[in-house]
């Protein structure tokens, strides 16, 4: 395989690698970029599998940001949420689970955790490649992993909707976007919904989680009187998972990203993104 077709058959997988790593959009098309013009211009010995070195590629590439954003990330305002990205633009790998509740599973990890855990979980790297790739020795290799798994035992597989209650759901989203009224989306909410806000502190915004269908309603329904009038809205696909995009009726300018968690009870989960510089890359 010639150069030019690795770059069309591996980019949006190793754009979905380095944003499960670093939770950044534009960080990591950054990151892809730069290894697949070093692949490009490389010299020597012949690679016999492409793919997997351009995935160890851009791990490492991953882990060298990660420790120079740590006091960043330390010093955030805040709930840190990843950077939404739009799952219908194709851009990114989306058969690589990048939901937000994975993603921010995934922060509970240290950097190699996070690293040997996808490379373990999304492409089942040898133990040996991984000792490889990261300068390590396959019993560390295992005890990363095991650690990993540990934290992540709460994870949460992807729900999917049956046809019926995609359907319905569509049509609430739909209404809400339509005309602002979220009383048909607040009853699909579960008793102990939660929603997560990040403003960075350049919005106002929750800094706390809110917890509860009531809490969560008179938040919502406090900034749809705030807004009304002010905000148009729609629904789209954000990290695989159903959200409602508000921008500013004047001006167009996205306003809020707001991603929807289920699963067979109703939302468990809300996640609102505010802040401008994560929003940028939708506009």
């Amino acid at each position: 395989m010639n150069s030019s077709d690795s770059i069309d058959a591996y980019r949006s997988t190793l754009v979905a690698v380095a944003y499960r790593m670093t939770g950044e959009v534009m960080v990591s098309e950054d990151i892809v970029q730069d290894v697949l013009l070093n692949w490009m211009n490389r010299s020597g010995n012949v690679v016999l599998e492409p793919k997997a070195y351009l995935i160890k590629s851009v791990m490492n590439a991953a882990l060298n940001h990660l420790a120079q954003a740590k006091r960043q990330r330390e010093a955030y305002k805040g709930m840190w949420l990843p950077e939404p990205v739009s799952t219908e633009q194709r851009r990114i790998d989306a058969s690589l689970d990048i939901s937000y509740g994975l993603m921010l599973l995934l922060e509970k990890l240290s950097p190699m955790e996070r690293a040997v855990f996808v490379l373990k979980e999304s492409f089942d790297v040898s133990y040996t490649d991984i000792a490889q790739a990261f300068a390590i020795t396959e019993a560390n290799g295992r005890q990363l992993y095991r650690r990993a798994r540990e934290k992540m035992a709460s994870i949460n597989r992807r729900f999917v909707l049956n046809p019926q209650q995609q359907q319905e759901l569509l049509t609430v989203f739909s209404e809400a976007s339509q005309t602002g009224d979220l009383e048909r989306l607040i009853q699909w909410f579960k008793t102990d919904v939660v929603l997560y806000s990040d403003g960075g502190g350049k919005v106002p915004t929750a800094i706390k989680p809110l917890v509860g269908r009531e809490t969560v309603a008179i938040y919502l329904r406090a900034l749809a009187t705030k807004w009304q009038g002010k905000l148009s809205f729609k629904p789209m696909l954000i990290n695989g998972q159903l959200a409602l995009l508000s921008t500013y009726t004047d001006s167009g300018i996205l306003h809020t990203v707001m991603v929807f968690e289920l699963d067979t009870d109703g939302i468990n989960t809300i996640y609102s993104v505010r802040n401008p510089d994560k929003l940028a890359y939708l506009q």
